[in-house]
C-alpha cells in the first residue's frame, strides 16, 4: 500500500556516508515519504532488491546491468571513480602474469569488482587462477597469494602495506579505457516506479540534495568517521575526495563499455539499456541522462 515506507537499501562503508550523511543528521527532509532504512554488504543488497525485498537501493553495476529490465536507475547519482577509488583492490604477492593456476580469493561482497578482475586476469593477461570465494570479515585458512579486497577492509589492508604488488581497479580502468568506472548505482524497481512515482522522486531528490550537501561536509564527516576504516583524518579525506557521487555523462560512458564488454564475454544475457527516472515529472527516460 502506498501508506507503507519505502525500503531503501544502504551499504555500511565509509564510501556511502557522503550520500546518506546530510540526511541522518537532519539536514535533508524527505519530505512526506516513509523510509525504511535496511543495511547490510553490497551482495546483500544485490539479492534483495532483485527479489522485491526492497524498493530502493545501491546495488552493484553488475546487479543493473543483469536485472536492467526490473530496475530504472536513479538519476546524477553513484559511487565511482575517475581516476583511484582506493577501496576497491587486487592485491598479489606475486606478478600478477605469475599468478596462473594459483589460488586468488575473491570476495562474495562485490560483484561488479570479482567480474572486473577476471576481465584483467583471464582476458588482459591470458591467465587461469583458481578462485576461492570469501566473505569480508571473515577469517582465511591461509594467507592468500592474491586477494580482492572492497570497502573499509581494503582501505585497512592498503594501509597495512603487506603486498607488494597492488592493483587499484578503478585506476586500471581508467589507464586502459581513459573513462572514469562505476562500481554503484542507485536503481529503483518498476513496480514501485510505476505505483508510488511521487514518493520515488522525493526521495531521488532528498538523496540527491544530501549528496551535495555531504560532499561539502566531508571534513566533518573525516572527523567523524575516519576511525571506521583505521584511517587518519587526512587520509579519510583524502579518500572521500577521490571518489564520484555525481553519475556524469563521462560515468555513464564508462559504464556502458562496461556492460558492452560483458555482454561480449557473455555474462549478462543482452546488452543493458540505460534507463533513469525522470526527477522532474513524467516518464524514466531510456537510453539517456535524466
Amino acid at each position: 500500500m502506498k501508506s507503507d515506507a519505502i525500503r531503501l537499501g544502504k551499504v555500511e562503508y565509509l564510501n556511502t556516508i557522503p550520500v546518506y550523511y546530510a540526511w541522518e543528521k537532519g539536514l535533508v527532509h524527505c519530505n512526506g515519504v516513509r523510509v525504511e532504512v535496511v543495511s547490510g554488504t553490497p551482495s546483500t543488497l544485490n539479492r534483495m532488491l532483485s527479489q522485491g525485498e526492497l524498493d530502493v537501493s545501491v546495488v552493484s553495476s553488475v546487479e543493473y546491468a543483469v536485472h536492467h529490465r526490473n530496475y530504472l536507475l536513479l538519476p546524477d547519482l553513484c559511487i565511482g571513480a575517475v581516476r583511484e577509488v582506493k577501496s576497491v583492490l587486487f592485491l598479489s604477492r606475486v606478478p600478477l602474469e605469475k599468478l596462473d593456476g594459483s589460488d586468488v580469493w575473491i570476495t562474495k561482497s562485490s560483484l561488479t569488482s570479482s567480474t572486473l578482475v577476471r576481465f584483467i586476469l583471464e582476458k588482459d593477461l591470458g591467465i587461469s587462477p583458481r578462485y576461492r570465494l570469501f566473505k569480508l570479515g571473515e577469517k582465511k585458512e591461509c594467507s592468500p597469494d592474491a586477494m580482492l579486497l572492497i570497502g573499509d577492509e581494503a582501505l585497512r589492508e592498503r594501509k597495512a602495506n603487506r603486498y607488494p604488488y597492488v592493483v587499484d581497479l578503478a585506476q586500471y580502468w581508467y589507464e586502459k579505457h581513459g573513462l572514469p568506472f562505476v562500481f554503484a548505482v542507485w536503481c529503483v524497481r518498476n513496480e514501485v516506479w510505476q505505483d508510488r512515482p511521487t514518493e520515488v522522486r522525493q526521495l531521488c531528490r532528498t538523496l540527491l540534495d544530501s549528496r551535495d550537501m555531504g560532499n561539502s561536509l566531508l571534513e566533518e564527516i573525516s572527523q567523524n568517521h575516519h576511525d571506521q576504516a583505521d584511517l587518519s583524518e587526512e587520509e579519510c579525506l583524502e579518500y572521500l575526495r577521490g571518489l564520484s557521487f555525481n553519475l556524469t555523462p563521462k560515468h555513464v560512458e564508462g559504464m556502458r563499455l562496461f556492460f558492452k564488454l560483458l555482454t561480449q564475454r557473455n555474462l549478462v544475457p543482452e546488452e543493458p539499456r540505460v534507463r533513469f527516472v525522470e526527477v522532474e515529472g513524467g516518464q524514466g527516460t531510456q537510453d539517456g541522462h535524466r
